[in-house]
């Protein structure tokens, strides 16, 4: 208890002495040091700061504007804040401070600077980096970094595009192995949002480059439905894709191609299917115009093609609503010439048609004169050039009838000078006209009663020389009638029959003295020569009688001498002709000699080896 009240007199004497006094004084001091420091530098909410006439604010002013401002946080306000108090003296009592803040806020914004390069606004982080006050620690780094911004940029930028490259050429693996090279690129944009965005652009090239293949494969087989299912493909190609300008490019393409295929409908007067292709074609390909002057075009042709007066002229004014602004105004105008000129040939060939129903010669010639008129170049000349051969076919026959009437009169008695002169009033229709071929049948029929006329008592006599043994006479008898008239070829086929006849018997005559040798040799060659007697003579039977009696004899000879010489008997037996009645068994027994003379084979000769010993 004593303990304890002395303890408190002690306090109490402490309480009351100058040290505690001192160091009282001294820690208020230094709370409200601390308190104006923190009150200075707190961030207010002040509306005034913007009304502050700053030439004559305060510097505690200055730095609580400053520091609110910097709080804010944004670039502008960052560095209003270091405007704000870097216009105070360098020799200020608060310098020090107010370069620590500087310094501070000059790195915020190169912190902000980097956000932004990492969200992807590379020339704001940039403009930015580069507003950093040049005294700053911070400035010392704006270039490096900078410098090294734009090398990643870069570097992405160049991934990306190559990427893009490879998806307009459709090589999609080569395209995926580099998007992958974006994940380790230092900058969040490049690895996240623009490889999301690169993905994307894959598969949406993957699925378009389909499209374009199905639709180019149905372009190129043609027809309405195909063309029409191949444009709604290359459609629903989107214009954010990469293939979007090929899709682009091949849609004009196939409506280029439609244009075409309605060209050649019409060609065909296909006017149905080719007004739908017209229909199909799309409207915004730069084709808008072609395609609606190509509709005029079809309505002219539809009325062209009735082929009268009244359909050309109906067509040419169609033609003309296309004016000289218009694509196809070249074209419609050549077109109009070339129906101007059909008109005129139609009317001109209506006149000709006119003129020649009046019928006769003269009528009939001034038609064609009319119908000349008109250019061979004229697309209609064909049909012109037609009715033209049909008037004079018609006007030639009328002139030309008569005198092949004529002709047929005078060769009615049937004699050579009746015949001669007919001839020679038919050859008054001369070559390429109308009844030039009639006349020429006449005259050849003519001709050959003429010289059937005069040459059968040559071909007579011939036969009656022929027939008392004469052949050399009735030869030369019949070879007087020259080749190429009437009675030609029966003449010669009566020289050739007896020339084989005169064959036949020199040859029969020469195999029989030959034979009469006796000898084997003269027997071989007797054979040749009746060999050598025509089919047809008359001497063919008896030489195929005497061809058997001397085979037969051969192979007599060849089995007499094959008891002695197999080899002379088969020489002798193989020169008997297969037609001879002796071949069938010269043939068996040629089988047998030749075996005869085969040698035996081994074991057979051991065998007699053994049998001996």
């Amino acid at each position: 208890m004593r303990k304890e009240s002395k303890l408190n007199r002690w306090g109490l004497r402490w309480l009351n002495s100058w040290p505690f006094l001192l160091l009282t004084t001294l820690a208020l001091m230094s709370t409200l040091s601390v308190a104006a420091a923190v009150s200075l530098f707190r961030i207010p909410n002040l509306p005034n700061c913007r009304a502050i006439f700053w030439p004559t604010a305060s510097a505690a002013m200055r730095l609580q504007c400053a520091q609110s401002y910097a709080e804010q946080g944004s670039v502008e306000n960052l560095l209003g804040a270091i405007k704000l108090v870097d216009a105070l003296a360098d020799d200020h009592p608060l310098r020090g401070e107010i370069n620590n803040r500087i310094e501070a806020w000059a790195n915020q914004i190169l912190n902000l600077a980097s956000s932004s390069f990492q969200q992807g606004d590379l020339d704001g982080a940039i403009a930015t980096a580069r507003q950093i006050p040049a005294q700053t620690t911070a400035a010392q780094q704006i270039e490096e970094r900078i410098q090294q911004w734009q090398t990643i940029w870069s570097e992405a930028e160049g991934i990306f595009e190559q990427a893009r490259k490879k998806l307009e050429a459709h090589d999609f693996q080569s395209a995926f192995s580099l998007s992958v090279q974006l994940l380790d690129v230092n900058n969040d944009y490049w690895s996240q949002t623009k490889y999301n965005q690169l993905t994307q652009l894959i598969a949406q090239a993957r699925a378009d480059s389909s499209k374009l293949a199905k639709a180019k494969s149905l372009a190129q087989q043609g027809g309405i439905d195909g063309y029409r299912e191949a444009i709604e493909l290359l459609r629903s190609i989107e214009s954010d894709s990469v293939l979007y300008k090929e899709a682009r490019k091949l849609l004009r393409q196939t409506a280029r191609a439609m244009l075409d295929a309605a060209e050649s409908y019409l060609q065909r007067q296909q006017l149905t299917d080719a007004r739908s292709l017209l229909r199909a074609i799309p409207r915004n390909v730069g084709l808008n115009e072609e395609v609606a002057d190509f509709q005029v075009f079809v309505d002219a042709y539809q009325r062209a093609w009735a082929g009268d007066a009244l359909g050309l002229d109906g067509a040419i004014n169609r033609l003309q609503s296309i004016g000289r602004d218009r694509p196809l105004y070249a074209r419609a105008q050549a077109l109009t010439q070339q129906w101007q000129d059909e008109l005129r040939a139609v009317n001109q060939l209506e006149t000709a048609r006119a003129q020649a129903e009046a019928g006769g010669i003269a009528n009939l010639r001034t038609a064609i004169a009319t119908a000349e008129q008109v250019s061979r170049r004229n697309p209609r000349w064909d049909e012109v050039s037609g009715e033209i051969e049909r008037w004079r076919t018609q006007a030639e026959t009328l002139e030309d009838r008569p005198i092949l009437a004529k002709a047929d009169r005078l060769a009615d008695p049937g004699q050579p000078d009746d015949l001669r002169a007919a001839i020679q009033e038919a050859r008054k229709i001369s070559s390429g006209r109308a009844l030039f071929d009639e006349a020429r049948s006449r005259i050849q029929g003519w001709t050959r009663r003429i010289q059937q006329i005069e040459d059968r008592p040559i071909l007579e006599r011939a036969r009656q020389l022929a027939a008392i043994g004469n052949l050399s006479d009735a030869i030369a008898t019949a070879d007087q009638i020259g080749d190429g008239r009437a009675l030609s070829d029966e003449a010669q086929d009566l020289s050739q029959t007896w020339r084989d006849q005169q064959l036949g018997q020199a040859r029969l005559r020469e195999a029989l003295s030959v034979a009469e040798g006796g000898s084997t040799e003269a027997l071989i060659s007797a054979i040749g020569l009746a060999q050598q007697v025509p089919s047809g003579s008359p001497n063919s039977s008896s030489a195929t009688t005497q061809i058997g009696r001397w085979s037969w004899e051969l192979l007599s000879r060849a089995e007499a001498v094959s008891n002695r010489d197999l080899e002379e008997a088969i020489d002798i037996a193989e020169r008997i002709p297969a037609q001879a009645e002796a071949f069938n068994a010269a043939r068996l027994r040629l089988r047998d000699w030749r075996a005869q003379l085969e040698p035996a084979p081994l074991d057979e000769e051991l065998n007699s080896s053994e049998a001996g010993e």
